[in-house]
């Protein structure tokens, strides 16, 4: 899923996980088209 954010400066987003399944999950940061970091996590019920 992608979000736009329109904002710029310091953001959150909230990942909502309860439709989420269980296991581990890539996002990245993109920004201008070019993707800034990629972390993990973990969705755990």
């Amino acid at each position: 899923k992608t979000v736009d954010i329109k904002q710029s400066g310091k953001g959150q987003l909230k990942v909502y996980a309860a439709n989420l399944s269980q296991g581990i999950y890539q996002y990245s940061i993109v920004v201008d088209g070019k993707v800034i970091d990629t972390k993990k996590m973990l969705v755990e019920k």
